[in-house]
């Protein structure tokens, strides 16, 4: 894809889209088998808990975050708002509820792009970014500068936190990934090759190896054995793929 419409995309999101801050948020028995890798067992502890005591906002925001965290965003909003209607704090309600509307709002975006495209990117500057992307300089109003070339672009790290396109016209601020989940972005490792996908269910048919994902406050995390959880750049380098596929919607990673 060329540099200067790519920019201009994600402009045109920039202005679609608000990036927030997740923050943290009270934890129960399921949230902790989710740290421990016990994932099953988690999801069966938050549907359970939830039975038990329907209208206890706790159990009910509980349950709603974990299906958020599993790509249904939307469902999990509006089980964590009938948490709130239960008697949930509304300050903490909207901690929880403010970062899933993010993602939302960039997943909305994602109707801007009609075909697959395919955009060179860079290795990642430090362990903790997925990869880095092109993007070309800005003036102070966030406009592209008319002679943009290959020296005044500036290269951005991707990282797996919710935090949007953060500041472009800021000097080697990271983008978060919900900026691109929902094009369901692949990477080639050895073309150093990205490919964000028009089709949102094209991981689903892709062969390779699969794991589950989920997103948290932190990031996401991958469940890449018995009770192995480790976070999306720690398990790309341990599993080091020539190729991967990102799908936070329905919550798999592809490797091959």
């Amino acid at each position: 894809m060329n540099i200067r419409r790519y920019a201009g995309l994600l402009l045109i999101m920039v202005c679609a889209a608000a990036s927030a801050t997740a923050q943290g948020y009270r934890l129960t028995r399921a949230d902790s088998l989710i740290d421990e890798g016990r994932w099953t067992e988690a999801e069966g502890l938050f549907y359970s808990q939830s039975q038990r005591a329907p209208r206890n906002p706790v159990m009910r925001a509980a349950l709603g975050r974990y299906i958020a965290m599993k790509g249904a965003v939307r469902t999990g909003m509006v089980l964590i708002e009938e948490a709130q209607r239960f008697g949930l704090d509304e300050s903490e309600a909207q901690t929880i509820l403010a970062p899933l509307r993010a993602v939302l709002e960039w997943r909305a975006s994602a109707t801007m792009l009609h075909r697959d495209s395919t955009l060179s990117v860079r290795p990642p500057s430090s362990d903790d970014a997925l990869f880095q992307i092109p993007f070309p300089r800005t003036d102070s109003a966030g406009r592209v500068l008319d002679r943009t070339d290959v020296s005044e672009v500036v290269w951005h790290d991707v990282v797996d936190r919710g935090i949007g396109l953060d500041s472009l016209r800021t000097r080697s601020r990271p983008i978060g990934i919900e900026v691109f989940e929902a094009f369901v972005p692949s990477l080639d490792v050895r073309k150093q090759e990205l490919t964000l996908h028009t089709n949102g269910r094209s991981a689903l048919s892709a062969t390779g190896k699969r794991y589950s994902v989920m997103r948290t406050a932190a990031g996401v995390k991958v469940l890449v054995g018995d009770r192995r959880v480790l976070s999306l750049p720690a398990a790309l380098r341990e599993l080091s793929p020539a190729w991967w596929q990102l799908d936070l919607v329905h919550g798999i990673l592809v490797v091959r």
